[in-house]
């Protein structure tokens, strides 16, 4: 299909309104453009998804829950690094209009796409449609979590309407799955895709760090098998060299798998080994982001990465050189203090971030940022889900700011936090500056806090810190 002349128009309204939202008010313009031409042009978006159809241009999607925006930035930093020009939705923008609006973007104005390869991660609840149109080769899943109740529903509907969505399809994409995670990995049972599954040698969590700590309990939501609905074994080993758990209904059948390409522990400095099953090979690197979770981001693009034939150097050299968008896993130095910032919107999530911080050898001063607009979720009776009392031990001074402080700093008391060492300040800027003004006066070797906000509250200091 070739676009038409009022498709050139819309081009060159998205660049020039771009443009003006960048200088002028110093906001990243991929989404209010293409809402404006959605509510000018309904067919925008049809228009330009059978164009890019018409190239065979490789298309990647990943959704999830967690771990969208660091695994489609993986991918797309070391498919730049080896020469390939990307068009994607880095900055987290994974609505239609921000998805749209990032592929609008990457036109010519003489109407020629310039990106030989798209990657987007996408919103769980708006991937039915953006596949539908965007007809992606590679589908990465990242994990399934509750979350945003009030938004989504419960995860497995979710997960039902992603997998239809994907069986509709009249062609078959590669589907990338964790093998560790039964919601996830659902996706791709009894379905004939090519798959390619993603998992942890049980070793990786045996360093002096962080010993198997939480690591079962969150693992999965999947209490049920999401095939039959009957209670659902987790746990039992299917190799202790290679996977960690095993999952499987005593029902049906639904039963895990030994996966393609698994994470272990190299030695105690950092160093991390991926193996591949399917090559006999194994590519050691050094991440520059932490955590477990991370660790699963990088699996899964190395997954894609290699299938589309990147060699190691190049997938090793964007690894121990990714840098992590502001606000997922962000860390910068202020004033002498290393700031560390991880958003948090669901129970899984913030259960991640409290690991990253148990394994700081001091007490750490955390800013805590919690509200309930309406891109954080209404219902804030998740944090109830958060395993605090775990963790509760590792905190030093709390300051908590946002709409919904008091149902944060109740949390916490009842984790069994002293009340002396919480601190509530509604305004954000001075939130900053008092967590600041702690950790300057704590007597600790290392100078270091956690800002832990939600969504709305990420862009706040998203003003403050960049």
């Amino acid at each position: 299909m070739s676009l038409r002349f009022k498709n050139k128009i819309e081009i060159l309204f998205y660049k020039l309104f771009k443009i003006a939202l960048s200088n002028l008010l110093k906001r990243e313009g991929d989404v209010l453009p293409a809402h404006i031409l959605k509510k000018i042009d309904e067919n925008i978006f049809d228009d330009f998804s059978k164009d890019i159809n018409s190239y065979s241009i490789p298309v990647i999607i990943i959704t999830g829950t967690n771990g969208k925006t660091t695994t489609s930035n993986l991918i797309s930093d070391a498919l730049k690094n080896s020469g390939k020009s990307i068009c994607v939705n880095s900055n987290g923008a994974n609505m239609p209009n921000g998805i749209f609006g990032s592929i609008i973007g990457s036109y010519k104005l003489t109407l020629k796409f310039s990106a030989g390869f798209i990657v987007m991660e996408v919103d769980e609840k708006v991937f039915p449609y953006v596949v539908s149109r965007l007809r992606p080769n590679a589908i990465v899943i990242t994990n399934f979590y509750r979350d945003q109740l009030d938004r989504y529903g419960e995860v497995n509907l979710t997960v039902s309407k992603i997998k239809n969505a994907i069986k509709d399809l009249p062609y078959l994409p590669l589907l990338i799955l964790p093998s560790y995670e039964p919601l996830a990995f659902f996706i791709g049972y009894g379905l004939n895709n090519t798959q390619i599954c993603y998992g942890f040698n049980e070793n990786f969590f045996k360093n002096e760090r962080n010993k198997l700590k939480g690591v079962s309990s969150n693992l999965s939501d999947a209490l049920t098998c999401p095939n039959c609905g009957h209670i659902l074994f987790c746990g039992k080993p299917l190799d202790k060299s290679i996977f960690l758990l095993r999952f499987n209904c005593k029902y049906c059948g639904f039963d895990g798998k030994e996966p393609e390409i698994y994470a272990y522990e190299v030695n105690s400095c950092g160093m991390k080994g991926l193996y591949s099953k399917n090559t006999g090979k194994t590519f050691h690197f050094r991440p520059a982001v932490s955590g477990d979770y991370n660790m699963a981001n990088y699996m899964a693009a190395y997954s894609v990465l290699k299938n589309y034939g990147l060699n190691d150097e190049i997938i090793r050299y964007s690894f121990e050189n990714f840098r992590t968008k502001f606000g997922r896993s962000y860390k910068r130095l202020l004033k002498g203090i290393e700031i560390n910032i991880d958003l948090v919107k669901n129970p899984a999530g913030f259960n991640r971030v409290l690991e990253k911080i148990a394994v700081e050898d001091d007490f750490v001063n955390v800013l805590f940022a919690f509200s309930d607009r309406s891109a954080d979720g209404r219902d804030v009776s998740w944090i109830w889900d958060v395993d605090f009392e775990t963790y509760a031990n590792k905190f030093g001074k709390i300051v908590i700011t946002g709409i919904r402080p008091f149902d944060m700093a109740i949390r916490l008391r009842t984790a069994g936090i002293d009340k002396e060492n919480i601190t509530v300040e509604h305004n954000t800027k001075s939130s900053l500056k008092r967590i600041i003004e702690i950790c300057a006066e704590a007597d600790t070797k290392s100078k270091r806090i956690f800002i832990v906000p939600t969504y709305t509250e990420l862009l706040k200091f998203q003003r403050y810190m960049i």
